[in-house]
């Protein structure tokens, strides 16, 4: 069985090792770029008013014709004001849009049915794409197509790639932006992120940022000429941009220098929002009571940004792995009172400072409630089979691949409003809800 790589690798093995068309109302930036006017019908986005809540549909299939990482319908529709489509996991087909020729058809279903999320049920979208793959050090998975199911090939480009320096270099670059043209044509998103936590990648590689950041800011002037009022932005991991993670910052004491030369290199993205993706709990911060008072919009101050919560969530259950030894250990000890803490923060941060769109991941639980302290498994063969495919074969060096591959699977699993079945974790839908009964 074929499976995705969960977004977020480098976070989660830095965290285990130290514990017809929505429209937005704008406000100028100051980060240049045509703001364009409003369209009619636009989903207000005026400081002081209620944050709009997104959520995905990820979950973990172990079942039926399609296995692995999957978008699935959820309780999408009826949990969000906007539905949030983060498609990593059906790859890029580069071939394709670099021969400006069609996808395959699979692949092209499968869009299709994601698209029809937002649309039949008349509400915005929120879609994420990017030329990265899930670990942010490579181009973006290929997409190739095998027995009918659309499956990936994750190493299909040579780690840190470089668009300006790669001999390839402007057919891909040609590619991802004939890409983004067929996803917003497509999805008609009100929110679109052309690329996901690019910092992750500026930090793995940095001889190649600039021809990330040209991508990008390319990627934004193409959109933007379509429709100036869209709002588009590439996402930042602020856990890392903080210097809260030892990939980013060797030395915790020397966090507000980190943030510095890290925040600098962002200064010539093009972008209509300060975008950002933050699981704490994954880089040393142990308790939501821990988080700084200005966490989720530290960054954006520096140039009077507004904020868009692209991505977040926090274990509602505890996370036991096994070693290579087989020995069974606890990396994690959290509850549904840890995640409703956590969520009473962003909401609450959401509303008292502007921050105009809440993303949670995600709306059900990747896994079922018992795999995440079950060790050793025993739960059945196809959950089982699951883990052993993550673990891989014993580790040939001293980090232990078999623990860090089980957390990796394991490390976004019960992040749901819901439990993996559909049903709701009181604690955090009460919370949720309330939210969204609160007059936009």
């Amino acid at each position: 069985m074929k499976l995705q790589i969960l977004p977020l690798l480098s976070v989660v093995l830095a965290g285990c090792q130290t514990a017809d068309g929505y429209a937005i109302q704008e406000r100028p930036r100051d980060a240049g770029g045509d703001r364009g006017t409003p369209e009619d019908g636009a989903v207000s986005s005026d400081a002081g008013a209620r944050p709009q809540l997104a959520v995905t549909g990820a979950q973990l299939l172990v079942s039926g014709p399609a296995l692995g990482l999957q978008l699935t319908p959820a309780d999408v529709v009826e949990d969000a004001d906007v539905v949030a489509i983060h498609q990593e996991f059906y790859g890029i087909p580069w071939a394709a849009f670099e021969a400006r020729s069609a996808p395959p058809p699979e692949w092209v279903q499968r869009m299709d049915q994601l698209a029809a999320l937002g649309r039949d049920q008349h509400k915005p979208v929120f879609l994420s794409i990017s030329p990265l793959n899930g670990t942010r050090e490579r181009l973006a998975a290929t997409t190739r197509i095998e027995n009918g199911s659309v499956e990936t090939d994750d190493a299909t480009s040579a780690p840190c790639y470089d668009f300006r320096t790669a001999a390839d270099g402007a057919a891909k670059r040609a590619a991802y932006l004939g890409y983004v043209d067929y996803m917003v044509e497509k999805f008609d998103p009100a929110y679109l992120t052309v690329a996901i936590e690019v910092n992750l990648f500026f930090e793995k590689c940095p001889s190649a940022t600039a021809g990330v950041i040209d991508v990008i800011n390319a990627a934004y002037a193409a959109v933007k000429a379509k429709r100036a009022s869209r709002v588009v932005f590439p996402s930042f991991q602020i856990d890392h941009l903080y210097g809260y993670s030892e990939d980013s910052c060797p030395d915790p004491s020397n966090r507000a220098a980190c943030f510095d030369a890290q925040y600098a290199v962002l200064e010539g993205i093009e972008r209509d929002r300060f975008a950002i993706s933050s699981y704490p709990f994954l880089n040393g911060v142990s308790s939501p009571d821990d988080l700084p008072a200005d966490w989720f919009v530290r960054a954006a101050q520096r140039r009077d940004e507004r904020v868009v919560i692209a991505e977040t969530g926090w274990l509602s259950t505890p996370l036991v792995a096994k070693s290579s030894t087989g020995s069974c250990a606890p990396v994690f000890a959290y509850g549904t009172a840890h995640s409703a803490g956590y969520l009473r923060r962003v909401l609450s941060d959401a509303s008292t400072l502007g921050i105009e769109l809440v993303t949670w991941w995600s709306d059900r639980d990747l896994v079922v409630t018992e795999f995440m302290d079950n060790c050793p498994c025993n739960i059945g063969a196809a959950w089982c089979g699951v883990l052993d495919v993550f673990r891989g074969p014993p580790p040939t060096g001293p980090v232990d691949t078999q623990f860090f591959g089980e957390v990796l699977l394991k490390a976004f699993g019960s992040m749901g409003l819901r439990r993996y079945d559909g049903t709701p974790k009181p604690e955090l839908m009460t919370l949720w809800n309330a939210a969204r009964s609160t007059r936009p």
